[in-house]
Parts: structure tokens; C-alpha cells; sequence
């Protein structure tokens, strides 16, 4: 096996407008459906109390609540960041395209 696999060299080139703006459109999709998942299990969690007075098994249950609450948060507030900076960044290839001086070739 002393064939190496062929990969294609990555492009220099910045991505286009709309490529970001598909990202973006994709991210923010993601970001809303995860707010509204985190939001169900977060009233579901609330509405139902625990069925136990064992001390250990309410700090353990308390726990697994939190984290679960945590990375819901977390990863929609992650693609909802990803969605704005795309968005942004498409903003800032427009108006550096528009402002921009032609460059003497």
C-alpha cells in the first residue's frame, strides 16, 4: 500500500454570498428547532415532580435537569452564533464589493 489517496487541495477562494447565506438559513433552522426542543424539555422537567424523598437520587435527578437544560442551550445559542456570523460576514463581502476600488491590472 504505497498509494497515497489523491484528496483535493482546499480552494483559497472566499465562499460566495449565497453559499453563506444557505449556511446561515441551514444554522438558524437548526438554532430555532433546538430552542423550541430545549424549551419543551425544559416544561416537561418543570411540570413533573420527582417521584422520591431519597436525598441522593434528588441531587443525581437534579443534575441530569441541568445538563440536559445546559447543552440545549448551549448548541442552540452555538448555531444561532454561526447563523449571525454568516450573515455578517455575507454583509461584509457585499459592501466590500460595492466600496471597493478597481484594481489597476
Amino acid at each position: 500500500m504505497t498509494e497515497e489517496a489523491q484528496l483535493p487541495s482546499p480552494s483559497n477562494e472566499t465562499p460566495s454570498p449565497f453559499k453563506n447565506l444557505t449556511g446561515a438559513a441551514i444554522a438558524a433552522t437548526l438554532a430555532t428547532g433546538l430552542y423550541a426542543f430545549t424549551n419543551m424539555v425544559a416544561h416537561k422537567l418543570a411540570t413533573a415532580p420527582l417521584q422520591t424523598t431519597n436525598t441522593l437520587a434528588n441531587r443525581l435527578s437534579t443534575l441530569v435537569r441541568t445538563v440536559l437544560l445546559a447543552l440545549g442551550s448551549g448548541i442552540t445559542m452555538i448555531f444561532a452564533v454561526i447563523a449571525l456570523g454568516l450573515v455578517l460576514l455575507t454583509l461584509k463581502q457585499v459592501f466590500t464589493a460595492i466600496f471597493s476600488k478597481p484594481q489597476d491590472l
